[in-house]
């Protein structure tokens, strides 16, 4: 079973400087939160920003929705798959009016294109529960890893980056 999730916050780790954002549940409490790297940050941070940043050439992920757009193709949805050595899966359903294609890929990329095509971003539960296990292993508990993190507004990533 999955269940659908929307970006929540995008945050720093304070303990290591690593970027993250986080996915919560739409209709629940569940949080996955996904660190990533400042590049990947930004061009959520760009998503998120609703067009009002305008960028002097286009990004990698522009270039997929165009040729995907061309081929008269979108992205159907994306599923956060697995969690594996601390390291998440993704799957990226691509589909056009000859057929359906999925994808592996990296959880940041597809999510990137989600926003892009406004698809469901969804989380198979397991990784939720797997997520939750290993920050207990670690010690912690959700809220102590919260408050590890310092959210960032879009406009301080976009700034950070530019």
């Amino acid at each position: 079973m999955t269940f659908e999730a929307e970006i929540s916050g995008l945050f720093i780790d304070r303990k290591n400087g690593e970027p993250v954002f986080m996915l919560k549940e739409q209709n629940g409490s569940r949080t996955v939160p996904i660190w990533v790297d400042m590049n990947d940050l930004f061009s959520v941070a760009l998503q998120l920003s609703n067009g009002k940043v305008e960028l002097p050439r286009p990004f990698s992920h522009d270039l997929i929705k165009t040729v995907l757009l061309n081929i008269q193709a979108q992205v159907q949805q994306v599923v956060i798959t697995g969690i594996e050595d601390y390291i998440y899966q993704a799957q990226i359903t691509v589909a056009s009016p000859e057929k359906t294609l999925k994808f592996d890929v990296r959880p940041s990329d597809a999510i990137v294109l989600a926003l892009k095509f406004d698809a469901p971003i969804c989380v198979v539960e397991e990784v939720a529960d797997k997520q939750k296990a290993l920050i207990h292993e670690a010690g912690l508990t959700e809220e102590s890893l919260l408050q590890r993190f310092q959210e960032l507004q879009i406009e301080d990533v976009i700034n950070l980056s530019a």
